[in-house]
């Protein structure tokens, strides 16, 4: 799985060689709204990255996992950015506020992994070797907040007893 520009190279992000003048005026777009959004992104040859700071975290998980969890944030009004790392196993990264310090005891299930600064997280429409990733819940001008990590994490505990 990636989701920073640190991991393996198996799926880290690349944009490459120019692939072709849709996908470039896609990341234009991008870099243009996100930076509306009031977000801070870095560009660099392999994507578009939102850097993680002291009061944001992330959440990955499997796609089985993380459409349940998108569904019941959805439910309680909660739902923020969700991108969704295509592959083999597709993983869904959540993006999430820190509202309190994130506890060192805190224990997510195995399958939920956390992400937090410094590291960053790749944001559409950074490429993988198998393809774009993509918005599961895009932000927008009225949807650019980050939900608590807690009610995220709430609910994938939720998700992934349920599925056992």
């Amino acid at each position: 799985m990636s989701i920073t520009a640190s991991t393996n190279a198996d799926t880290t992000p690349r944009l490459g060689p120019p692939r072709d003048r849709a996908h470039q005026q896609a990341l234009g777009e991008a870099i243009a709204g996100y930076r509306l959004l009031g977000w801070k992104v870095s560009v660099t040859e392999q994507g578009v990255f939102l850097p993680l700071g002291p009061a944001t975290t992330a959440l990955a998980m499997p796609a089985r996992i993380g459409s349940r969890v998108l569904a019941d944030l959805k439910a309680r009004m909660l739902a923020g950015p969700v991108t969704v790392i295509p592959g083999p196993r597709e993983h869904w990264v959540f993006l999430a506020e820190l509202v309190a310090l994130l506890p060192t005891h805190l224990k997510a299930p195995p399958e939920v992994q956390f992400v937090r600064s410094p590291q960053r997280i790749a944001l559409p429409p950074t490429m993988t070797r198998y393809g774009s990733l993509r918005w599961a819940n895009p932000p927008s001008h009225s949807r650019h907040w980050f939900p608590p990590f807690t009610a995220v994490l709430a609910l994938a505990r939720t998700a992934t007893a349920a599925d056992r």
